[in-house]
C-alpha cells in the first residue's frame, strides 16, 4: 500500500522544518516505486518560489562525505527506520542524493545535475560505445554528450539526453516501454526497438532510420511524425521538419552516418566548416562572402581534419592557411604575402 503524502509535507521537508514523523514518512514514501519522478518535481517547484535560498554546498558535501565513511547510527538497531522496509543499496543512495539536492538548493544546479543524472561524453576526434543498463547500444561520436538518470533508468523510463551525435540500436522490452532521445531544439525522437542516427549540432538535428520505427517531434509541431526505415528527417532551428528519403549515396552506405564520415548536400563552406569545428575543436575562419556561400555535396571519410580540408580544398578551389592558433580558408588567387 502507498504512504500517503502531501506536496505541502515535503515542501516542509525542504524547508528544514520537518517533524521527526514526518522525515520517517518521506523515507518511507521515497522507497515505493514511481515517486522518486514526483520528488524531484516537487523539490525543484519549491526552489523557484525560493529564490532567497542561498546554502553551503561545501558544508553539505562534507555531511554526506560523513554519511559515506561513518557507519549508520541505526545499524544493529531492529527498530530503527521504517519497519518492514528492506535496506537497499539503491534506497541508500537515493536517500544521500536527496539529502545532498536539499542542502544544494537553487542556486546548487550544477550539483543536481551531476547527482540526478550520469554522462557519457566525448571529446574532439573520439567515439565510443555505450551499453545501457537496458540492454541498449549507444555510439557515441566526436564531441558529444549522453546524459540519463543515475537511478531509475528503464524502471521509471527510458529517457535520453544527446547532444552531438549518436547511433542508437534500441532493444526492444516485454512490457514495450519506450526510448526516447531529447535534443537540445526540444526536439524528441520516441522508439520501441530500433537503429537509428541522431545528428544534433547548432545548425540543426536530423535522423536516420535505418530499422524499425520512430517518432520524432518538435515543440513547433502539434502532432508527431512517423518516420520509415531508409528515411531521414531533418528539424530546422524554427522547429519545422521535413522527412525525406535517404539519398543513393546514403542507401549504398549505411555507415555515412558513423565514425568521422561527413555527408554534404548543397552545404555552404561556411556550415560545413561549423561542423568540422564541432567534430575536431578547430577554429576555422573563412573570412571572403563568396567562398564561405560556396557548396560542396558528397560524402567524405576523415580521421583527421586536414584529411578533408586537402579534398575540399582541391573541390572549392581554396587555399589552407594554418598559423595563429587558426585555419584559415582562403580562394586560392589571394594574394597573402
Amino acid at each position: 500500500m502507498n504512504t500517503p503524502l502531501s506536496k505541502e509535507m515535503l515542501f516542509t521537508y525542504f524547508s528544514g522544518q520537518a517533524t521527526v514523523l514526518q522525515k520517517q514518512l518521506i523515507e518511507e514514501w521515497l522507497g515505493e516505486p514511481g515517486n522518486t519522478e514526483r520528488y524531484f518535481e516537487w523539490l525543484q517547484e519549491w526552489e523557484n518560489s525560493h529564490p532567497q535560498f542561498l546554502p553551503d554546498v561545501g558544508e553539505a558535501f562534507k555531511n554526506v562525505q560523513a554519511l559515506l565513511t561513518e557507519p549508520s547510527a541505526n545499524e544493529g538497531n531492529p527498530h530503527a527506520g521504517v519497519t518492514g522496509s528492506p535496506s537497499l543499496p539503491w534506497r541508500n543512495w537515493l536517500r544521500i542524493a536527496a539529502a545532498i539536492l536539499l542542502m544544494a538548493g537553487a542556486s546548487g544546479y550544477y550539483y543536481r545535475d551531476a547527482i540526478l543524472y550520469r554522462h557519457y561524453r566525448t571529446g574532439y576526434a573520439q567515439s565510443r560505445t555505450v551499453q545501457l543498463s537496458d540492454g541498449s547500444r549507444v555510439s557515441l561520436l566526436a564531441n558529444s554528450d549522453l546524459k540519463l538518470l543515475r537511478w531509475g533508468f528503464g524502471r521509471i523510463g527510458r529517457d535520453v539526453y544527446l547532444t552531438g551525435e549518436a547511433g542508437f540500436v534500441v532493444t526492444h522490452q516485454v512490457d514495450h516501454q519506450p526510448f526516447t532521445v531529447h535534443t537540445p531544439d526540444q526536439g524528441k525522437v520516441t522508439v520501441l526497438g530500433t537503429e537509428f542516427f541522431v545528428y544534433t549540432r547548432k545548425r540543426g538535428t536530423q535522423v536516420v532510420l535505418s530499422k524499425g520505427k520512430v517518432q520524432i517531434s518538435s515543440p513547433e509541431m502539434a502532432v508527431p511524425l512517423d518516420m520509415k526505415p531508409g528515411e531521414k528527417a531533418s528539424v530546422a532551428t524554427d522547429g519545422k521538419i521535413a522527412i525525406q528519403p535517404l539519398t543513393v549515396t546514403e542507401l549504398k552506405d549505411p555507415a555515412v552516418w558513423q565514425e568521422h564520415h561527413f555527408h554534404f548536400d548543397h552545404t555552404t563552406l561556411a556550415d560545413a566548416s561549423r561542423e568540422l569545428n564541432a567534430v575536431f575543436g578547430l577554429k576555422i575562419v573563412v573570412s571572403d562572402p563568396a567562398l564561405a556561400a560556396r557548396q560542396v555535396t558528397g560524402t567524405f571519410k576523415a580521421r583527421q581534419a586536414d584529411e578533408l580540408l586537402s579534398v575540399l580544398s582541391e573541390m572549392l578551389d581554396m587555399r589552407v592557411l594554418v598559423g595563429n592558433d587558426q585555419v584559415r580558408l582562403v580562394p586560392d588567387s589571394t594574394d597573402t604575402n
